[in-house]
């Protein structure tokens, strides 16, 4: 039990910036389009006015924030316990960069490794998934178009988890994150993403349940 509290924890550390990033641009988007305005060769938008350049950016800089200030927060905590049985607060995942291409390649080149400094990593990684989250949300949002369906509506599955999966993947030269997790993380992120669906259907925030 307390082995799985602990990879709780470390895993929500590593994606909460994810999370955050990808929700950004509800709040913050608005502005040009990424597509310009312009039309794929089936007469249907590139991906539409709903992926903005600013919308995209100010993720990926929420991604950072948020990934900074949870590795300076953890630091503070560093080594200390909480709960019965105790979980360690720590930065886990800064571990597995040493295990990294990135870290080889820096190695390697005997370059001044600015990424050791866990502050640092917690902002690159962060950034780096949220780069990742967005650049699937408009993959998703391509695909939608050309399957006809309108900007809002739901193609189950891709937009629940098209973020998740190239966020986790461009992070990973950098984090080279356990399989295990993954599998953790593609559940509780489908059933977080209908839920927060379901509560905005039924309290008027948006027309689609799903």
């Amino acid at each position: 039990m307390a082995e799985l509290g602990q990879s709780i924890f470390d895993i929500l550390v590593f994606v909460l910036p994810l999370y955050f990033g990808n929700a950004a641009p509800t709040i913050l988007g608005g502005g040009p389009p990424i597509d310009g305005g312009r039309y794929w060769k089936d007469g249907k938008r590139i991906l539409g006015d709903g992926k903005t350049i600013r919308g995209f950016w100010l993720a990926v800089l929420v991604g950072m924030v948020i990934g900074f200030f949870l590795a300076v927060i953890i630091a503070s905590f560093d080594g200390v316990l909480f709960g019965n049985p105790p979980i360690d607060i720590r930065l886990e995942y800064q571990e597995f960069y040493q295990s990294s291409i990135v870290y080889s390649l820096i190695s390697f080149l005997n370059l001044p490794d600015v990424l050791a400094d866990p502050l640092v990593l917690g902002g690159v990684a962060g950034g780096l998934s949220t780069l990742g989250g967005m650049t699937g949300d408009m993959v998703g949002s391509f695909i939608k178009r050309r399957s006809g369906i309108s900007r809002g509506k739901t193609f189950i599955f891709l937009d629940q988890l098209g973020f998740l999966i190239l966020g986790m993947v461009f992070v990973y030269p950098v984090i080279p994150w356990p399989p295990l997790w993954l599998a953790f993380l593609v559940p509780i992120t489908f059933l977080t993403h209908i839920a927060a669906n379901l509560f905005g259907y039924f309290t008027g925030i948006q027309d689609d349940p799903l």
